[in-house]
């Protein structure tokens, strides 16, 4: 058991650069996955954040998921299509050792995570830990070679909605159109002529913190062609957020799917918010992003 979580988590699944008290995405049943005879048996000593040692007795077998909040968090659950920041470890539940380094990572809260982790990270707010104990059929996916159970514990750093959340702002001319589904979901209609000079406007407002160069942003994007009337890019439709960087360094920027010369646009504007940013090109077209601002990382 020597691979690392992080390691078959990251494809698609974490962003990166180089009971609950609220009710999160209606679709998320926080009763799922809860505390049973496993889960309540483990305990953690260490500062919030911080390495921290989980001890249990071993074997600690479960045939299901099960998840035991430690420390209770504050605020609002990412909810499906969500994310979180979070520090975690993961324990051999066999043995009692730990399997690989702790790690920080930011987590994308999708369908696509394995069986009996949507349900603790998607309920979880800011500030919680939850003690998660997977079954033998769910660990075997996650640590290579695993023949019991494992003990993950989450530090659920912050946690970001699936969408802004800000106040909605007037309409302002010389902008497409925008519309949003039930999930917060936004549709770009493309009319006028496309413009030759970039230019934003705030959709949203929240009261967040204000984006300074260098913050990492998570954020949700669409972009439509003002040429063909189609979307381009979209962060919805490839399943999760991404992680942007208030700079148009594109040696930094390189691996996502960030625009050239959109940064520009993000600063100084307040977390919550949604912007739809113009942006033409040099062939005389245009691209108009919308972009949801759902949080900021921690410095590093």
């Amino acid at each position: 058991m020597r691979k690392s979580l992080a390691l078959i988590l990251s494809a698609g699944l974490l962003l990166s650069l180089a009971a609950c008290s609220s009710t999160p995405d209606p679709g998320v049943d926080c009763s799922a996955v809860g505390p049973g005879d496993a889960s309540n048996l483990v305990s953690v000593n260490g500062d919030f954040g911080s390495t921290v040692t989980a001890t249990f007795p071993f074997p600690l077998v479960s045939s299901t998921a099960q998840s035991s909040v430690l420390i209770e968090g504050d605020g609002t659950p990412a909810g499906v299509g969500g994310v979180v920041n979070a520090s975690y470890s993961v324990y051999d539940a066999e043995t009692g050792s730990q399997v690989g380094s702790p790690s920080t990572s930011t987590i994308a809260v999708s369908d696509k995570l394995f069986d009996g982790l949507k349900e603790p990270l998607a309920c979880a707010s800011a500030g919680e830990r939850v003690a998660v104990v997977l079954p033998n059929d769910t660990a075997s996916q996650i640590v290579s070679g695993a023949t019991g159970s494992i003990v993950m514990v989450f530090d659920i750093i912050s946690a970001f909605p699936q969408a802004a959340t800000g106040a909605d702002q007037p309409a302002q001319s010389g902008f497409p159109s925008v519309v949003h589904d039930s999930n917060g979901r936004p549709g770009i209609s493309i009319t006028g002529e496309a413009p030759t000079e970039a230019k934003s406007a705030l959709l949203k407002k929240g009261d967040g913190q204000e984006l300074a160069e260098g913050d990492e942003v998570i954020v949700q994007a669409t972009a439509v062609s003002y040429t063909t009337k189609k979307v381009v890019s979209s962060t919805w439709e490839d399943g999760s957020p991404q992680l942007w960087l208030v700079s148009d360094d594109t040696n930094q920027t390189s691996g996502s799917k960030q625009p050239a010369g959109i940064a520009a646009f993000l600063q100084g504007v307040p977390v919550g918010s949604e912007v739809i940013v113009v942006l033409p090109d040099d062939a005389g077209s245009a691209t108009a992003w919308v972009v949801d601002i759902l949080g900021v990382l921690p410095a590093s």
